[in-house]
């Protein structure tokens, strides 16, 4: 019998777990745009994304403020260039570079930072709504531990969910273990 040429490859659900990230990530993106415009606030999630990496890590560079925003360099810079306009952002001379600069929140930024946080926890009180304070434990876990089998680290994340932390561990998944079924064992699987 021919294959169907229009019919796709078979996709496993494992494999859309990144585009179902992409498209959360994108969602999240819009629901606390949306949410900052509606409140007021005139920053870009960009902005708060930045804020709030330099409130984590004062004096952190804008490289590695752009890897973590997932925004490239240049945008990063503007985005940092309009803070520092705007007084919410101070910049120094990095103490290990010579090409590159150390950034920190002012007293103004910091007040915009909790007014976006403030937004921005009831954006991500409404996502979690379905969820109980377990399954948030558990979640949250989940794709920390991704984000470490990539080679990636947490520091984007608050203290208390970096690894390491004993806040709130959440539950260890169960191993489910494929019976050998007669016809997995006839083929030698």
């Amino acid at each position: 019998m021919p294959k169907n040429p229009k019919a796709g490859p078979v996709v496993e659900p494992k494999h859309t777990v990144g585009f179902v990230l992409r498209l959360l990530q994108h969602t999240l993106r819009q629901a606390m745009d949306d949410a900052l415009r509606k409140k007021g606030v005139e920053l870009s999630f960009a902005a708060v994304v930045a804020l709030f990496g330099l409130h984590l890590e004062p004096g952190v560079t804008g490289a590695k403020l752009a890897r973590r925003a997932f925004v490239s360099a240049q945008t990063m810079n503007s985005v940092l260039r309009h803070l520092e306009l705007d007084g919410l952002i101070d910049r120094r001379p990095h103490p290990d570079s010579r090409r590159a600069d150390s950034w920190s929140l002012t007293e103004a930024g910091l007040v915009e930072l909790e007014r976006a946080h403030s937004v921005g926890t009831s954006v991500f009180n409404k996502m979690l709504t379905s969820f109980d304070a377990d399954e948030v434990a558990a979640f949250t876990d989940y794709l920390r531990r991704c984000i470490h089998s990539l080679g990636g680290d947490d520091l984007g994340l608050p203290l208390e969910l970096r690894s390491g932390s004993e806040a709130r561990p959440a539950p260890r998944p169960r191993r489910v273990t494929a019976s050998k079924t007669p016809a997995s064992t006839a083929r030698g699987t």
